[in-house]
């Protein structure tokens, strides 16, 4: 996830926090991070860096140069909170999200594409709000932002990877699999083991095909015998 949205995200941290009167225990940072398994997909999971923004809760590397930070902003305060991706509070994660990415492209002349959809851990699991993002540079890369709201906390997992790279979308999408099984077992599910066909986040491209032979030269015409002058009488 790039440094602005983060920071944007954790600019959200007062203002939710400000919201109506305390309810039901919420889902501790310390518990979440429990909760997140070790390795999936090829990620490995470490506690964040020393000066990370305070929504990071933990972050996840892969050898293959994709990255993935888990977020958790403030426990919503107000009574009826539901699970999932229906809670205003998740729009305006996303909101933030898309406008840090939108910020960062301008000030780097880069082209973005956004695409907001919503998606589901498993059959039987907590739904989430996604904003797909293509940055299109000098380094071209994709990021894919999921939240949603789990025992009253909202929580965002981004992904990072070079979008040269990842080649596969829709349901065999291996950033929107690891994505998604994280925000499974972020609400107490058993994390699924990731598709054979997905189990690597970021397939390296395929070599260049080799260039075609030169294609043989036209076979020159014949030329006429020439023919003297006629009179015609």
């Amino acid at each position: 996830m790039s440094r602005r949205a983060a920071l944007a995200l954790a600019a959200l941290l007062p203002l939710l926090a400000a919201c109506g009167g305390r309810s039901a225990p919420e889902l501790t940072v310390e518990e979440a991070y429990a909760r997140l398994p070790e390795e999936i997909g090829g990620f490995r999971k470490s506690w964040p860096e020393r000066g990370a923004p305070g929504t990071v809760i933990a972050r996840y590397a892969h050898p293959n140069r994709s990255a993935a930070s888990v977020h958790a902003l403030p426990p919503a305060r107000r009574t009826e909170v539901r699970d999932g991706e229906e809670d205003p509070e998740v729009g305006a994660a996303m909101e933030t999200f898309a406008r840090g990415v939108a910020v960062e492209a301008a000030s780097r002349r880069e082209n973005v594409t956004l695409r907001h959809f919503g998606a589901r851990a498993a059959e039987a699991g907590p739904a989430a709000r996604c904003l797909d993002v293509y940055l299109r540079g000098d380094a071209p890369r994709r990021q894919l932002g999921c939240a949603a709201m789990l025992e009253r906390r909202v929580f965002v997992v981004m992904m990072l990877a070079p979008e040269s790279a990842d080649l596969r979308r829709g349901l065999r999408d291996p950033l929107l699999a690891v994505t998604m099984r994280l925000i499974g077992a972020l609400a107490g599910g058993a994390p699924e083991a990731i598709p054979a066909d997905a189990d690597d986040p970021i397939p390296p491209p395929p070599a260049a095909a080799p260039p075609a032979p030169p294609a043989p030269a036209a076979p020159r015409r014949p030329r006429l015998p020439t023919v003297g002058p006629t009179w015609r009488t």
